[in-house]
């Protein structure tokens, strides 16, 4: 189970895309930076070969280790995706394509939200859904999806061939939960015909959702928890992105709630975990702009800063950066392997799983003294390192980004070390 989310405040802020990727606690899941490729006619992606073309783009994946597809991603264009299993009345089949290897042939192929949305929506209309998406047991479902840029988002949901979409507006988060209700900005011919002739109101969600499985997801809660953070401020930044990612809701302290998206190895009947979370930071307009979105093509400097956890918890995690610009994907932490399949950045990942059973999971991010370490850290990462990059972008200034948030990581690590050896906090 997961929660994407997308916030676009305006003013001073730009505008946010994230996700906790829930799966199952012992599957690891890595980022990885996939290199820019010679375009194609076609685009390969599980297995698979898909009719939108490959446009050659790089991308950011967050990948679990067993399956060639991934949870969430960005490509060099600002496109993010993030997709979550929902589930429809309407059949899907076991050797269908998962949602995942759909995700990343889209941030091969398109270039904008609206390209991604179009390409989506045009390749479940003729493919089949499915395939097993579990790492342990079978799992079988149809997806929705939140897919941005830096200058809008929006929400599309399938259910089987089957399909509807609705503009982001200002704030959008979904869960394993159908959302769109009569509120449809497109949907697929057959949909709109019964809707058209139904009796029983106009909502795409009640057409397409099998409401059994909620008492298992717990989408709905989820989602409110989420909105709830977003619209709690008004001046939503990256503080509030990792707040919405970390909430463990009211009903249990130690993160064992389905209901909430900080989830530490609960729900039944299959277990989940949140063991990856991700945020897209697009910058604000830059001076001199007209307040146009910072964008892929306006200019040399950075326009999208990506966070990621590369751990499991989001509530226990640092956020590294890599800044996206012009030329690219830039990592400012050298301490990661960035490649894909990477055995080490598994193989961390796995290190970080064990160790916060040691740190007492959720109940830790509780202690204030953790808390202020993390926090602290966190808003260096922020305004030491990026801040300064960016005012001044260069080799040199690279260099020295570098060298900060290497610093910084390997202080969090050596911290949390400590604490689940017993130490005392510093």
């Amino acid at each position: 189970m997961c929660d994407t989310l997308y916030s676009a405040p305006g003013g001073s802020q730009g505008s946010f895309f994230a996700k906790n990727s829930d799966r199952h606690p012992e599957e690891p899941q890595a980022i990885c930076l996939v290199p820019s490729r010679a375009p194609a006619a076609h685009t390969a992606s599980g297995g698979l070969s898909f009719d939108a073309a490959d446009s050659g783009y790089s991308y950011v994946l967050s990948k679990p280790s067993w399956m060639p597809g991934g949870e969430m991603g960005v490509n060099s264009r600002g496109l993010a995706v993030g997709n979550e299993a929902v589930f429809s009345r309407f059949k899907v089949k076991k050797d269908g394509v998962l949602g995942m290897a759909l995700l990343r042939a889209t941030l091969a192929s398109a270039g904008s939200a609206a390209e991604a949305r179009d390409l989506i929506c045009a390749f479940v209309e003729t493919h089949d859904q499915g395939g097993n998406g579990a790492y342990k047991g079978s799992l079988v479902y149809s997806n929705s999806f939140i897919v941005s840029d830096p200058s809008e988002a929006f929400v599309v949901e399938t259910a089987g061939r089957r399909w509807a979409w609705k503009h982001a507006g200002k704030a959008a988060t979904i869960s394993n939960a159908y959302s769109i209700g009569e509120d449809a900005g497109g949907m697929d011919s057959r949909s709109s015909l019964e809707l058209e002739t139904a009796r029983g109101g106009k909502s795409w969600r009640s057409l397409v959702e099998d409401r059994f499985y909620l008492a298992f997801s717990k989408g709905d809660s989820r989602r409110s928890c989420t909105a709830a953070t977003i619209a709690g401020d008004s001046h939503a930044g990256l503080d509030t992105m990792l707040k919405a990612l970390r909430d463990h809701g009211r009903n249990r302290s130690d993160g064992r709630d389905m209901g909430a998206p900080c989830v530490h190895e609960a729900g039944f009947p299959v277990k989940s975990t949140a063991t990856a979370s991700l945020v897209v930071e697009y910058l604000a307009p830059r001076s001199g702009s007209g307040g146009s979105p910072a964008a892929p093509g306006a200019g040399k400097g950075a326009w999208a800063i990506v966070w990621f956890s590369g751990t499991p918890y989001p509530c226990l995690s640092l956020f590294a950066p890599i800044v996206l610009s012009d030329s690219g994907f830039i990592p400012l932490w050298t301490g990661y392997a960035y490649e894909e399949d990477s055995r080490e950045s598994y193989a961390s990942w796995e290190r970080s799983r064990l160790r916060a059973r040691k740190l007492g999971g959720a109940l830790r991010s509780s202690d204030p003294a953790f808390l202020e370490k993390r926090d602290a850290l966190q808003g260096r990462l922020c305004d030491e390192a990026v801040a300064s990059y960016l005012k001044a972008p260069g080799d040199e200034a690279l260099a020295r980004a570098r060298t900060t948030v290497d610093t910084m990581m390997a202080d969090w690590d050596s911290f949390l070390d400590r604490l689940a050896g017993g130490g005392t906090p510093t």
